[in-house]
Protein backbone atom coordinates (compact mmCIF):
# COMPACT_ATOMS: atom_id res chain seq x y z
CA UNK A 1 0.00 0.00 0.00
CA UNK A 2 2.64 2.82 0.82
CA UNK A 3 4.99 1.81 -2.09
CA UNK A 4 1.46 2.10 -4.23
CA UNK A 5 1.33 5.55 -2.66
CA UNK A 6 4.99 6.25 -3.06
CA UNK A 7 4.09 5.54 -6.79
CA UNK A 8 1.17 8.29 -6.97
CA UNK A 9 3.00 10.86 -5.51
CA UNK A 10 6.26 10.34 -7.87
CA UNK A 11 3.63 10.35 -11.20
CA UNK A 12 2.09 13.53 -9.79
CA UNK A 13 5.57 14.93 -9.73
CA UNK A 14 5.82 13.61 -13.46
CA UNK A 15 2.93 15.34 -14.35
CA UNK A 16 3.59 18.56 -12.90
CA UNK A 17 7.44 18.16 -14.65
CA UNK A 18 8.91 18.24 -18.35
CA UNK A 19 7.21 18.29 -21.75
CA UNK A 20 4.14 16.31 -22.84
CA UNK A 21 4.90 13.44 -24.91
CA UNK A 22 3.12 15.23 -28.09
CA UNK A 23 5.80 18.45 -27.59
CA UNK A 24 3.36 19.98 -25.37
CA UNK A 25 -0.22 21.03 -25.44
CA UNK A 26 -1.95 24.44 -24.47
CA UNK A 27 -4.57 24.03 -21.60
CA UNK A 28 -7.32 25.33 -24.37
CA UNK A 29 -5.83 23.37 -27.26
CA UNK A 30 -8.58 20.33 -27.57
CA UNK A 31 -11.28 19.70 -24.62
CA UNK A 32 -11.24 15.93 -25.32
CA UNK A 33 -8.43 13.24 -24.33
CA UNK A 34 -8.44 9.75 -23.39
CA UNK A 35 -6.89 7.81 -20.53
CA UNK A 36 -5.95 4.10 -21.28
CA UNK A 37 -5.31 1.79 -18.53
CA UNK A 38 -3.69 -2.03 -19.24
CA UNK A 39 -4.11 -3.81 -15.91
CA UNK A 40 -3.78 -7.32 -14.75
CA UNK A 41 -4.72 -9.23 -11.70
CA UNK A 42 -2.54 -10.61 -9.23
CA UNK A 43 -4.29 -14.04 -8.48
CA UNK A 44 -6.09 -15.81 -11.15
CA UNK A 45 -8.20 -17.69 -8.16
CA UNK A 46 -10.03 -14.43 -7.57
CA UNK A 47 -10.75 -13.23 -10.63
CA UNK A 48 -14.08 -12.51 -9.27
CA UNK A 49 -13.04 -10.21 -6.59
CA UNK A 50 -10.71 -8.41 -9.22
CA UNK A 51 -13.74 -7.45 -10.99
CA UNK A 52 -16.14 -6.44 -8.61
CA UNK A 53 -13.85 -3.99 -7.21
CA UNK A 54 -12.97 -2.83 -10.64
CA UNK A 55 -16.72 -2.44 -11.22
CA UNK A 56 -18.36 -1.51 -8.29
CA UNK A 57 -15.20 0.38 -6.68
CA UNK A 58 -12.66 1.98 -8.51
CA UNK A 59 -15.00 2.80 -12.08
CA UNK A 60 -17.59 4.70 -10.01
CA UNK A 61 -14.53 6.74 -8.02
CA UNK A 62 -12.78 7.47 -10.78
CA UNK A 63 -16.39 8.96 -12.32
CA UNK A 64 -16.28 10.96 -9.49
CA UNK A 65 -13.19 13.29 -11.00
CA UNK A 66 -14.61 16.58 -12.84
CA UNK A 67 -14.52 16.03 -16.61
CA UNK A 68 -14.12 11.79 -16.70
CA UNK A 69 -17.44 11.28 -19.00
CA UNK A 70 -17.40 7.76 -19.93
CA UNK A 71 -15.40 4.58 -18.50
CA UNK A 72 -15.21 1.48 -20.28
CA UNK A 73 -13.70 -1.81 -19.91
CA UNK A 74 -12.37 -4.69 -21.50
CA UNK A 75 -11.26 -8.35 -21.53
CA UNK A 76 -8.01 -9.23 -23.68
CA UNK A 77 -9.24 -11.23 -26.37
CA UNK A 78 -6.77 -13.93 -28.17
CA UNK A 79 -6.43 -12.98 -31.65
CA UNK A 80 -3.33 -14.48 -33.94
CA UNK A 81 -3.09 -11.71 -36.33
CA UNK A 82 -1.96 -9.63 -33.21
CA UNK A 83 0.30 -10.81 -31.55
CA UNK A 84 1.59 -9.12 -27.80
CA UNK A 85 4.89 -7.54 -28.56
CA UNK A 86 6.15 -7.75 -25.28
CA UNK A 87 7.04 -10.15 -22.00
CA UNK A 88 4.03 -11.89 -21.06
CA UNK A 89 4.01 -10.10 -17.98
CA UNK A 90 3.51 -6.83 -19.35
CA UNK A 91 0.81 -7.43 -21.52
CA UNK A 92 -2.70 -6.34 -19.79
CA UNK A 93 -5.22 -9.02 -19.40
CA UNK A 94 -7.52 -6.04 -19.25
CA UNK A 95 -8.04 -2.15 -20.23
CA UNK A 96 -10.03 0.62 -18.67
CA UNK A 97 -10.44 3.59 -21.29
CA UNK A 98 -11.84 6.75 -19.45
CA UNK A 99 -13.83 9.45 -21.77
CA UNK A 100 -12.56 13.03 -20.47
CA UNK A 101 -13.62 16.50 -21.32
CA UNK A 102 -11.13 19.18 -19.99
CA UNK A 103 -9.61 22.23 -20.87
CA UNK A 104 -6.85 21.96 -18.62
CA UNK A 105 -5.99 18.70 -19.00
CA UNK A 106 -2.87 19.53 -16.43
CA UNK A 107 -5.19 19.96 -13.66
CA UNK A 108 -7.39 17.08 -14.63
CA UNK A 109 -4.60 14.53 -14.52
CA UNK A 110 -3.54 16.17 -10.94
CA UNK A 111 -7.10 15.97 -10.01
CA UNK A 112 -7.13 12.69 -11.16
CA UNK A 113 -3.80 11.56 -9.21
CA UNK A 114 -5.28 13.20 -6.24
CA UNK A 115 -8.57 10.94 -6.55
CA UNK A 116 -5.90 7.75 -6.52
CA UNK A 117 -4.41 8.99 -3.12
CA UNK A 118 -7.37 9.56 -1.51
CA UNK A 119 -8.78 5.63 -2.24
CA UNK A 120 -5.73 4.53 -1.12
CA UNK A 121 -5.68 6.58 2.02
CA UNK A 122 -9.30 5.56 2.43
CA UNK A 123 -9.03 1.52 2.22
CA UNK A 124 -10.47 1.67 -1.73
CA UNK A 125 -8.05 -0.23 -3.52
CA UNK A 126 -7.26 -3.83 -3.61
CA UNK A 127 -3.87 -5.80 -3.64
CA UNK A 128 -5.24 -7.95 -6.58
CA UNK A 129 -3.85 -4.79 -8.98
CA UNK A 130 -1.37 -4.44 -11.15
CA UNK A 131 -0.93 -1.25 -13.70
CA UNK A 132 1.29 -2.37 -16.51
CA UNK A 133 0.06 0.90 -18.76
CA UNK A 134 -1.42 3.84 -17.63
CA UNK A 135 -1.58 6.69 -20.80
CA UNK A 136 -3.18 9.57 -21.39
CA UNK A 137 -3.98 10.46 -25.67
CA UNK A 138 -5.51 13.67 -27.39
CA UNK A 139 -8.36 13.09 -29.44
CA UNK A 140 -7.22 13.99 -32.91
CA UNK A 141 -10.03 15.39 -34.57
CA UNK A 142 -14.20 14.18 -34.46
CA UNK A 143 -15.33 10.81 -34.21
CA UNK A 144 -16.62 8.93 -37.29
CA UNK A 145 -18.99 6.23 -38.00
CA UNK A 146 -20.04 4.27 -41.22
CA UNK A 147 -23.70 5.74 -43.04
CA UNK A 148 -24.65 2.59 -43.30
CA UNK A 149 -25.69 3.26 -39.36
CA UNK A 150 -25.25 1.25 -36.48
CA UNK A 151 -23.86 -1.93 -36.29
CA UNK A 152 -25.71 -5.28 -34.96
CA UNK A 153 -24.64 -8.38 -32.83
CA UNK A 154 -24.87 -9.68 -29.06
CA UNK A 155 -20.93 -8.48 -28.23
CA UNK A 156 -19.27 -5.50 -28.20
CA UNK A 157 -15.88 -5.27 -29.18
CA UNK A 158 -13.15 -1.96 -28.84
CA UNK A 159 -9.63 -2.92 -31.04
CA UNK A 160 -6.92 -0.88 -30.34
CA UNK A 161 -4.65 0.03 -33.18
CA UNK A 162 -1.52 1.38 -31.74
CA UNK A 163 1.13 2.74 -34.88
CA UNK A 164 4.45 4.22 -33.74
CA UNK A 165 5.41 7.38 -36.02
CA UNK A 166 6.78 9.89 -36.84
CA UNK A 167 9.96 11.88 -37.55
CA UNK A 168 8.75 14.97 -37.43
CA UNK A 169 5.43 17.08 -37.99
CA UNK A 170 5.52 16.33 -41.64
CA UNK A 171 5.60 13.22 -41.33
CA UNK A 172 2.58 13.25 -38.44
CA UNK A 173 0.84 15.42 -41.52
CA UNK A 174 1.60 12.74 -43.79
CA UNK A 175 0.25 9.71 -41.24
CA UNK A 176 -2.62 11.40 -40.67
CA UNK A 177 -3.78 12.72 -44.13
CA UNK A 178 -3.18 9.01 -44.56
CA UNK A 179 -5.58 8.48 -42.01
CA UNK A 180 -8.32 10.47 -42.56
CA UNK A 181 -8.61 9.68 -47.01
CA UNK A 182 -7.88 5.85 -46.69
CA UNK A 183 -7.19 3.95 -43.61
CA UNK A 184 -10.32 5.42 -41.59
CA UNK A 185 -12.55 5.16 -44.82
CA UNK A 186 -11.55 1.30 -45.74
CA UNK A 187 -12.29 0.60 -42.01
CA UNK A 188 -15.03 2.01 -41.36
CA UNK A 189 -16.51 0.08 -44.36
CA UNK A 190 -15.90 -3.44 -42.70
CA UNK A 191 -19.47 -4.67 -41.51
CA UNK A 192 -19.87 -4.83 -37.68
CA UNK A 193 -17.40 -1.41 -37.13
CA UNK A 194 -19.29 1.39 -35.78
CA UNK A 195 -17.05 4.40 -35.02
CA UNK A 196 -13.27 5.20 -34.99
CA UNK A 197 -11.57 7.86 -33.07
CA UNK A 198 -8.00 8.70 -33.62
CA UNK A 199 -5.98 9.86 -30.59
CA UNK A 200 -2.09 10.98 -30.20
CA UNK A 201 0.31 10.49 -27.07
CA UNK A 202 0.34 13.04 -24.85
CA UNK A 203 1.76 11.94 -21.26
CA UNK A 204 2.80 8.27 -20.27
CA UNK A 205 2.43 8.36 -16.39
CA UNK A 206 3.94 5.56 -14.84
CA UNK A 207 7.17 5.49 -11.72
CA UNK A 208 9.16 3.06 -14.54
CA UNK A 209 10.17 4.73 -18.04
CA UNK A 210 7.71 3.10 -20.27
CA UNK A 211 7.34 3.38 -24.28
CA UNK A 212 4.30 3.82 -25.98
CA UNK A 213 3.12 4.09 -29.62
CA UNK A 214 2.55 7.32 -30.36
CA UNK A 215 -0.53 7.38 -32.26
CA UNK A 216 -4.05 5.17 -30.95
CA UNK A 217 -7.08 4.59 -33.11
CA UNK A 218 -9.91 3.30 -30.95
CA UNK A 219 -12.27 0.86 -33.47
CA UNK A 220 -16.06 0.15 -31.78
CA UNK A 221 -17.66 -2.49 -33.30
CA UNK A 222 -19.94 -5.28 -32.78
CA UNK A 223 -20.82 -8.68 -33.68
CA UNK A 224 -21.23 -12.62 -32.10
CA UNK A 225 -17.59 -12.94 -32.43
CA UNK A 226 -14.68 -10.67 -32.93
CA UNK A 227 -13.51 -12.90 -35.82
CA UNK A 228 -15.25 -11.50 -38.73
CA UNK A 229 -14.01 -7.86 -38.68
CA UNK A 230 -10.79 -9.23 -37.67
CA UNK A 231 -9.83 -11.17 -40.74
CA UNK A 232 -11.54 -8.56 -42.71
CA UNK A 233 -9.13 -5.93 -41.75
CA UNK A 234 -6.17 -8.30 -42.26
CA UNK A 235 -7.63 -8.88 -45.53
CA UNK A 236 -7.63 -5.21 -45.87
CA UNK A 237 -4.01 -4.44 -44.97
CA UNK A 238 -3.14 -7.30 -47.43
CA UNK A 239 -4.81 -5.43 -50.00
CA UNK A 240 -3.28 -2.21 -49.45
CA UNK A 241 0.07 -3.77 -49.25
CA UNK A 242 -0.57 -5.62 -52.80
CA UNK A 243 -1.73 -2.49 -54.31
CA UNK A 244 1.20 -0.14 -52.89
CA UNK A 245 -1.88 2.03 -51.00
CA UNK A 246 -0.14 1.26 -47.54
CA UNK A 247 1.83 4.08 -45.76
CA UNK A 248 5.19 3.39 -45.20
CA UNK A 249 5.06 4.94 -41.79
CA UNK A 250 2.54 2.92 -40.69
CA UNK A 251 4.16 0.52 -38.19
CA UNK A 252 2.05 -0.92 -35.97
CA UNK A 253 2.97 -2.48 -32.37
CA UNK A 254 0.94 -3.50 -29.64
CA UNK A 255 -2.16 -3.78 -31.40
CA UNK A 256 -5.09 -5.86 -29.38
CA UNK A 257 -8.66 -6.57 -29.25
CA UNK A 258 -11.28 -6.45 -25.92
CA UNK A 259 -14.56 -7.68 -25.46
CA UNK A 260 -16.08 -5.15 -23.78
CA UNK A 261 -17.10 -5.54 -19.87
CA UNK A 262 -18.44 -2.83 -18.97
CA UNK A 263 -19.71 0.49 -20.13
CA UNK A 264 -20.66 3.53 -17.45
CA UNK A 265 -21.56 6.94 -18.58
CA UNK A 266 -20.81 9.56 -15.85
CA UNK A 267 -23.54 10.84 -13.94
Amino acid sequence: MKRYLLGTIAMIMLSSLGAAENGGTSPDANRHWLMQVGTRNTDAAREADFNRWYNEIDIPDVLKVAGYRRARRGQRLTAPMLPPQAPPEEVDQYVALYDIESSDIQRTMLDMLMASKKMEMTGRTTDLLKVVERVYYRQLGPSRAPVRGPGSGKNHYVLLERVDCCRDEATDEQLNDWYDTQRIPDMLGIPGIVKATRYQLYRVLMVEPKSVPRFLTVYEFEGDSPQPVLDARQQLDQSLRSRGAMNELFREHGSAVYQLIRDVPSR
